[in-house]
């Protein structure tokens, strides 16, 4: 069939020796008369065109082997970060095994060293003479501190593995503020400090996790107190629009404002000569902080260096309040 015929390229080999691509245009001439055929062929140079095919089709080739090695190594890499969470995972579950484990473990012994001190300094095992019962003093003193570091390292591995829960519950705020006071109080009056409470009449039934605010209250009053050597340490409450803003204040060293950061990071304290004065694991603000933003609120920190500081835990309402009849102010 001439049509076959009517377009076509192929490759041609100039005089030069040079290859180049032609299109050719073909056309069957039919002379009747002279029972003549011709064909009319008109050619055009497309090296250019066929060499950028060509270069296209090697562009994609090399995509394609480009893509299969990268989905390989997206497998390979999906593969192994599988494999590292599985272990991760295993990792997580071992450590809440240990840390389940050694809060029994050292707990009870240490609840234990407890109970017998307390016992041997109510003279119920016999009388103790001044120096022994010093030295049972220093003991059951020892042990108190040694529990409570035991128990901060726990809740700080609770709080990075997302596993500790806190709860909703309606509970006497007032009642609870009173008690913490109450808690810290023996500690403020060695130090010679005045305890001051004041919580505003509006403060009652509150819906939140009491334990857990219980301890932020505790921790920042007891934090309060150890840095602070004249003086005062004043708990104050007061219900706003949206929450309860529960505030303790002092007039210890204060904290220089570069230093305000680094007091909710773990393990650390303001400065290293303030580990050595007033022991601790530096854990107390950082899980009251994780705490209070579990719970929906804050803790705030206002300061000034040498005169003392302000920290406010603030509580938003829960849909479950139920507000009761209010009590009377408490001013102490």
């Amino acid at each position: 069939h001439p049509e076959a015929f009517e377009h076509n390229v192929n490759e041609n080999i100039r005089r030069t020796g040079e290859r180049v691509w032609i299109a050719w245009s073909n056309r069957l001439m039919v002379d009747g008369e002279r029972k003549t055929a011709e064909i009319l062929s008109v050619g055009t140079d497309v090296t250019k065109l066929k060499r950028a095919e060509e270069e296209i089709h090697r562009l994609h080739a090399e995509l394609q082997r480009r893509a299969l090695g990268l989905e390989q190594r997206v497998a390979e890499r999906t593969a192994e970060l599988a494999a590292a969470k599985e272990r991760a995972e295993e990792a997580d579950r071992l450590k809440s095994a240990f840390l389940a484990n050694m809060s029994h473990e050292l707990r009870t012994p240490l609840n234990s060293i407890l109970g017998f001190t307390g016992i041997l300094l109510q003279g119920l095992a016999g009388p103790l003479n001044e120096e022994q019962r010093k030295q049972m003093e220093m003991v059951r003193g020892s042990a108190r501190h040694l529990l409570a570091l035991i128990n901060d390292v726990l809740d700080i591995s609770k709080i990075e593995a997302g596993q500790l829960q806190v709860a909703c519950e309606r509970f006497d705020l007032r009642a609870s503020l009173v008690k913490a006071a109450g808690m810290v109080k023996p500690l403020a009056e060695k130090k010679g400090l005045a305890l001051g409470v004041d919580i505003a009449p509006e403060i009652n039934f509150w819906a939140s996790d009491q334990r857990r605010v219980e301890q932020i209250v505790l921790n920042l009053l007891n934090n309060a107190i150890k840095f602070t050597d004249r003086d005062a340490v004043t708990l104050r409450a007061a219900q706003e629009r949206t929450g309860v803003r529960i505030s303790i204040g002092d007039t210890g060293i204060g904290i220089r404002a570069e230093d305000i950061p680094s007091l909710f990071r773990p393990f650390q304290q303001v400065e290293a000569g303030l580990t050595r004065k007033y022991e601790g694991t530096g854990l107390g603000l950082v899980i009251s902080q994780r705490v209070a933003e579990l719970l929906g609120g804050e803790i705030t920190v206002e300061s000034i260096w040498g005169k003392g500081s302000t920290f406010t835990l603030f509580l938003p309402f829960k849909s479950e309040i139920h507000h009761e009849t209010n009590h009377s102010s408490d001013r102490g």
